[in-house]
């Protein structure tokens, strides 16, 4: 059962339902799509098994989280956001959006995938800067594909690959970090042959300034 903070207010209210550790997490994964429990295991390293069956009992008993089965060829069970846990995109992507200067080189225990791109993608997006701007970036970061498509705007993330990619970046997860934490600049570790860039150069320089954070 978790704890309450008995507050009469909406803030008590939302953390009574969120404020426990790794429950915002578990939400930041499952906003990329629905997850298999083995997959938010691997991705909440630490976590344990028997804390994430409790957090999702409790995100399930609150009428965040549902189960599901993943479409074929996978048909497996996995869980879900509900619209009312999809609400808390906003929320969560501003606490994102502020963490970002809290973020100076990685620790020697900190742990990355590249699947949490989506969220820094959404943190990071210059709405004023992607106006006009119609275009889909796709990314695969050690095999990890996914993509963005920004229109006019908005933008939204994807899994998965495109065919319809103004550009393809390919990195490793090293090469990848270092130049997310500026160790490295994008331009020199694509000449180096750290990094793959195939497509429209000019995109890709867009694509930088959409996503440089306002």
């Amino acid at each position: 059962m978790a704890r309450s903070y008995g507050q009469f207010c909406s803030l008590a209210r939302a953390l009574d339902r969120v404020g426990e550790r790794w429950t915002l997490l578990i939400i930041r994964d499952l906003l990329g799509g629905p997850k298999r429990y083995k997959d938010l295991l691997g991705s909440l390293v630490g976590i344990g098994t028997n804390l994430l069956a409790n957090r999702l009992k409790e995100l399930e008993a609150g009428g965040l989280v549902m189960q599901t089965t993943l479409p074929p060829p996978a048909s497996v069970n996995a869980y879900q956001l509900t619209e009312k846990g999809r609400a808390l995109e906003p929320a969560v992507v501003a606490l994102a959006d502020w963490g970002l200067s809290l973020l100076e080189m990685p620790r020697g225990d900190d742990h990355w995938l590249p699947q949490w791109n989506h969220m820094a993608f959404k943190a990071r997006f210059n709405a004023d800067a992607a106006l006009g701007v119609q275009e889909t970036y796709a990314f695969v970061i050690d095999g990890y594909p996914h993509y963005v498509v920004v229109d006019d705007g908005t933008m939204r993330t994807f899994e998965g690959e495109t065919p319809n990619a103004a550009f393809t970046l390919t990195a490793s997860r090293a090469h990848f970090l270092s130049v997310i934490t500026g160790e490295s600049i994008f331009e020199e570790a694509i000449a180096r042959g750290d990094i793959l860039l195939e497509g429209d150069v000019a995109a890709f320089a867009r694509c930088g300034c959409i996503f440089e954070g306002e």
